[in-house]
């Protein structure tokens, strides 16, 4: 019998931050991203994030699992309600990767809306709709290990949804966790579609 791991928040240090992200992955939300992240590394900051998307672009989603996977100090990251598309590929680039029970994870196949277009213009979408699936489905391989008789090829026909103990099965997500800061702590915003995010400052 085999039974999912569960945590809660590990004990607040000096060094830890709490932080929310909400929103699309796109230039915008990976520019404040990148910024506060790299003022907590160099403060030596462990960071705990709440991270809710719905997706976005996938070169910006790698961008981000890239970054988050060569950050010095831990990144924890907490699915508590949804996460899809390009959001799972910057999910995963997680030190330490937590789920509410609760949650939800979307992958796809990557897709672009097209009107009319002349014939060398649709080669060159077309080109660049495989690379960047085949550069998700690389880093989703890496990581998540499909269960049950699922595979990989079937994302050609249907869209997989995963609860947070079916990722923690599959390797998506490491635990079954909340995201619960201590009582009087800080809680940054390190995106806000309005642009009034509130930044980790020195």
């Amino acid at each position: 019998m085999t039974t999912t791991p569960e945590s809660s928040t590990p004990p607040s240090t000096p060094g830890d931050v709490y932080a929310v992200f909400c929103g699309q992955i796109n230039e915008g939300s990976v520019q404040d991203l990148l910024s506060n992240l790299a003022t907590a590394t160099g403060k030596n900051q462990n960071v705990h994030l709440l991270f809710q998307s719905s997706g976005g672009s996938v070169g910006d989603g790698v961008c981000l699992y890239n970054f988050f996977k060569s950050l010095s100090v831990e990144l924890t990251i907490y699915n508590v309600g949804s996460i899809s598309s390009a959001g799972v590929i910057a999910y995963l680039g997680a030190r330490r990767r937590v789920t509410s029970s609760r949650a939800i994870f979307m992958i796809h196949r990557v897709a672009a809306r097209m009107g009319e277009v002349p014939a060398m213009v649709m080669k060159g979408i077309t080109k660049n709709l495989i690379l960047n699936d085949e550069r998700c489905e690389s880093i989703l391989k890496e990581n998540v290990t499909l269960l049950g008789g699922q595979k990989w090829s079937d994302l050609d026909y249907y869209d997989f949804f995963f609860s947070g103990k079916e990722a923690v099965d599959i390797g998506l997500a490491h635990e079954i966790g909340e995201f619960s800061p201590p009582p009087r702590s800080r809680v940054y915003h390190f995106f806000d579609q309005h642009r009034d995010s509130h930044p980790i400052t020195s």
